[in-house]
């Protein structure tokens, strides 16, 4: 993707995670980017194609960081093979990426505060909220947890692994310095160690 639709990716996401989709229009994100409406839809041709725009990279930057963390990167269902074998220690590393991902990258954070918002707003953001940040991500560790820990309950232990995750990120967003986030990350390793000791 070319650095002009890169930089109306992220001034759109801006504004989105500030007004809502339905607040914000073309004008407002040709505003954002110096240019006028009709040179931005030389590159986009709706605001809905840009909200795809995004969308299609979120998902290109999900399947990336579970296939650089050595966990299945589709749900059970399509790829059953990829859940067996799955490792404790290979789960924890991915949390922990993923935690600083959604803690820390200025997409992903714009991202994460849309999905918050809208999910109250319009159905398909609700939709994506559940599958990001909701059921989706439930059901993924609920099919883990089935593999790794075969006599437990696994939807109740992926309910009670995950429950602390979003607290921990909005909290690690809010503190100021790098000591109140360092505590926030030993809060995150020793919620790990406790739910995924070494094998």
């Amino acid at each position: 993707m070319g650095k002009a639709k890169e930089r109306i990716l992220k001034a759109a996401l801006t504004l989105f995670a500030q007004r809502g989709f339905q607040g914000v229009s073309v004008r407002d994100i040709a505003q954002a980017v110096e240019l006028t409406p009709p040179a931005l839809y030389a590159h986009f041709s709706s605001k809905q194609e840009v909200l795809e725009a995004i969308l299609r990279r979120m998902e290109e930057r999900d399947g990336e960081m579970a296939q650089g963390s050595q966990v299945p990167a589709l749900p059970r269902s399509q790829d059953p093979p990829s859940y067996q074998g799955a490792k404790r220690q290979s789960l924890a590393q991915f949390t922990r990426k993923i935690f600083l991902y959604w803690a820390e990258d200025e997409f992903a954070v714009l991202f994460r505060q849309l999905l918050t918002i809208e999910q109250y707003r319009d159905a398909r953001f609700a939709a994506l909220y559940q599958q990001y940040f909701g059921q989706g991500v439930l059901n993924y560790l609920s099919d883990l947890f089935q593999e790794m820990f075969p006599q437990e309950a696994p939807q109740r232990l992926a309910l009670a692994f995950y429950a602390p995750l979003p607290f921990l990120w909005e909290h690690y967003g809010i503190v100021k310095t790098q000591k109140e986030k360092r505590r926030v990350l030993q809060t995150l390793k020793e919620h790990l160690r406790h739910f995924l000791p070494k094998e």
